[in-house]
C-alpha cells in the first residue's frame, strides 16, 4: 500500500528531498524554482546529487534560470546534471526518484523563499503518482531550453538594467 504525507516546512521538504536523492539508484528528475535549488545546496543536497551522478545515475533538472541564477546554472552543468531552462513556469516544484518516490508542491512563493517560509508539499511513495509527475515533467522538458544554451544567452546579454 502506498504512503503519503503533507509537509508544511522548507526544512522538512529539504530533508525528504535528500532522502529521495540518497535512496535513488538510477534517476532523479527535478522541476524547481532556482531559489529553492540555491537553498537546497546549503543543506547538502548538492553533495548527495554529486554522489548519485558518480553512480552513473541520470539527474535532470528544470528551472527558470535568469541572470540572477547564472552561477547556480553553471554549477549544475559542471556537476554533470542535465539542466534545462523553462521561462514560462514559476513556483512549481517536484522531485521524483527512480519513478517510485516523489515530493511535489504547486505553489511556492519564489520571491520570499527562506528557510522559515511556509509551503505545502506532498511526499508519496506511490509509483503511479510518481509516473503522473514524470509525465508533467516530460512535457516541460521537451519545451525547455538546454542549460548550456541558456548560459550562453545570459552571458551574451549580461546583467539586466536596473
Amino acid at each position: 500500500m502506498a504512503n503519503g504525507k503533507i509537509l508544511t516546512s522548507i526544512m522538512d521538504t529539504l530533508a525528504v528531498c535528500s532522502n529521495i536523492i540518497e535512496s535513488a539508484d538510477s534517476e532523479v528528475s527535478i522541476l524547481s524554482p532556482p531559489s529553492l535549488l540555491v537553498l537546497s545546496s546549503k543543506f547538502g543536497l548538492r553533495e548527495s546529487t554529486k554522489m548519485l551522478i558518480l553512480k552513473e545515475a541520470s539527474v535532470r533538472c528544470i528551472a527558470d534560470f535568469s541572470y540572477q541564477y547564472i552561477e547556480e546554472l553553471r554549477e549544475l552543468l559542471d556537476y554533470g546534471i542535465d539542466v534545462r531552462h523553462a521561462p514560462q513556469y514559476r513556483g512549481i516544484f517536484m522531485l521524483v526518484g527512480d519513478r517510485r518516490e516523489s515530493i511535489s508542491s504547486m505553489s511556492i512563493d519564489v520571491e520570499n523563499l527562506s528557510i522559515d517560509a511556509h509551503l505545502v508539499a506532498l511526499w508519496s511513495d506511490d509509483s503511479t503518482y510518481a509516473e503522473y509527475l514524470l509525465s508533467t515533467f516530460k512535457i516541460v522538458w521537451e519545451q525547455a531550453i538546454p542549460g548550456a544554451q541558456q548560459l550562453e544567452e545570459l552571458l551574451k546579454d549580461g546583467p539586466p538594467n536596473i
